[in-house]
């Protein structure tokens, strides 16, 4: 059992005092640098909050259009797998294979949104996309 509180809740932490104590201290110069911080920390968060969900709705996905097994799609083997389908998936793509296949398309728009969600919510929700 990890102890309280957990790494999301330092990360939160961690923003809000930069956010709300040292930002406003720090010289215009440095504002930027600031602010890119604070916006990393809050991808950091969404990552974690999201855990291997997309990772895993991502592997599902292309794992069902190439007939394999998601079989052991855990850790260090998610990522393997994931990014062996993904080397595949860009393969036929560059090779013209998928051409004007909405399976992928569709693939590759959720896929998308999955990403966007943890960098950069806000465009989505300006969007309308949820």
């Amino acid at each position: 059992m990890r102890d309280r509180p957990s790494a999301a809740d330092l990360i939160e932490i961690a923003r809000e005092v930069l956010q709300q104590e040292l930002l406003p201290r720090l010289p215009a110069e440095a504002r930027i640098q600031g602010l890119m911080v604070a916006n990393a920390l809050a991808n950091a968060e969404r990552e974690i909050a999201a855990g291997t969900a997309p990772l895993l709705a991502e592997l599902a996905r292309l794992a069902s259009h190439y007939g394999e097994s998601m079989e052991a799609a855990g850790g260090e083997q998610l990522q393997a797998t994931l990014a062996r389908l993904n080397r595949r998936l860009v393969a036929d793509i560059r090779a013209g294979r998928l051409d004007g296949d909405r399976e992928i398309a569709r693939h590759l728009f959720a896929t998308s949104v999955d990403a966007v969600r943890e960098s950069n919510p806000k465009y989505l929700k300006s969007r309308g996309i949820e």
